[in-house]
């Protein structure tokens, strides 16, 4: 006879398999839908992320200050608004004067570029006939690189105040954050009301407990890894402004915070861009920031990012990368920065599973 169990279970199976097939015939089709769906859910995940890291700063100001809840959300925004108005007052011109610069020198580098070809192949009479071809798709490739900067630098700010959907999400994801900081004690609640009322008692825990470790999961790894490039970013911008004094040092240190937030492949990402910039006008100092940024990471890795963050994922370096890879070409720059924590809560509900079906079969 078949239970209710058993039915549910079939039905898992057919739901499964056929989000399988669809998948394995059109994937095209499913990853269309998924992003469709990260797109309309995109200002609840924005007003989720505002509230995992806003909500440590409303708790201090509730215990420290003794004051309203809405007054310590509005006061936690307007520091925050106030730190990123400074951070764009600082970066914007940061950010002008790297594409001037980059711009003034790319015709020096088509320059030397020439000088190489001209001094060290000219003199292979293989390479005779080859040489004018590669000078002149060279130039072209520069030439059209140079206006591609000059275009970039000239609207940087209308490509920016364009994105209207990006900034809508954003402004209903605050929107949403606010009323979750507010009534996070009744969200909470009624979920426990709907799960103990739609579940039995022993799943419904099961559930609660999940979304418990997600939340410890997502909290302490993103929280510990802006902490963490936060310091390497200032770290950088000692070590580039006061040490090797090198030009752009606060834009360039601001990339390298931003890259090492992404595992493993970040940092490798983050320090090509201070040192092709910088192979422009000084190549041996180059090297010596190449050297600086390989102290910096192993700082970073065998001392920094263990003392903040620990293991707060437990993953292993296959996990990290398959997690990254498949999270970047699934979802972008999102996927990349949330791939992480998602794979690790992946991995506890599956280790949760395994445990318990050996558990079951012990006890049989």
């Amino acid at each position: 006879m078949i239970s209710k169990d058993n039915i549910k279970y079939y039905i898992l199976i057919a739901f499964i398999s056929i989000i399988l097939y669809k998948a394995i015939d059109s994937p095209r089709q499913i990853l269309d839908s998924i992003n469709g769906l990260m797109s309309f859910f995109s200002p609840f995940l924005i007003g989720i992320l505002l509230t995992l890291l806003l909500n440590p700063m409303i708790m201090f100001l509730e215990r420290k200050f003794k004051s309203h809840r809405l007054i310590n959300i509005f006061i936690s925004y307007i520091l925050i608004t106030f730190v990123l108005s400074v951070g764009f007052k600082l970066l914007i011109p940061a950010i002008i004067d790297t594409l001037n610069t980059l711009i003034n020198e790319i015709p020096k580098l088509i320059n030397m570029l020439n000088i190489f070809l001209n001094k060290h192949l000219s003199q292979s009479q293989v390479l005779e006939s080859v040489i004018p071809h590669l000078q002149n798709n060279l130039n072209s490739i520069l030439t059209r690189l140079l206006d591609l900067f000059s275009k970039v630098s000239s609207d940087l700010f209308i490509y920016i105040f364009s994105i209207t959907s990006l900034l809508f999400d954003i402004i209903m994801g605050i929107i949403l954050s606010i009323y979750m900081l507010y009534d996070k004690e009744k969200i909470g609640l009624g979920c426990k009301k709907i799960l103990y009322a739609c579940f039995p008692i022993n799943k419904a825990n099961n559930i609660i407990e999940f979304f418990k470790v997600s939340h410890n999961i997502f909290y302490h790894y993103i929280i510990g890894k802006l902490i963490d490039s936060l310091i390497i970013g200032c770290l950088a911008f000692i070590g580039f402004q006061f040490i090797l004094k090198i030009n752009n040092a606060l834009f360039l240190s601001f990339i390298i915070f931003l890259t090492n937030i992404i595992p493993y492949f970040g940092p490798f990402i983050g320090a090509v861009f201070p040192i092709v910039m910088t192979l422009v006008y000084s190549p041996i100092k180059s090297l010596w920031i190449a050297l600086f940024l390989l102290i910096l990471q192993q700082l970073d890795g065998n001392l920094i990012g263990p003392k903040i963050m620990g293991d707060q994922v437990g993953l292993s370096p296959l996990w990290i990368i398959s997690a990254v890879l498949i999270g970047g070409s699934l979802f972008g720059i999102i996927g990349v920065f949330l791939s992480v924590p998602i794979a690790a809560i992946i991995k506890f509900s599956i280790d949760k599973y395994v445990q318990n079906k050996i558990h079951i079969r012990i006890q049989r």
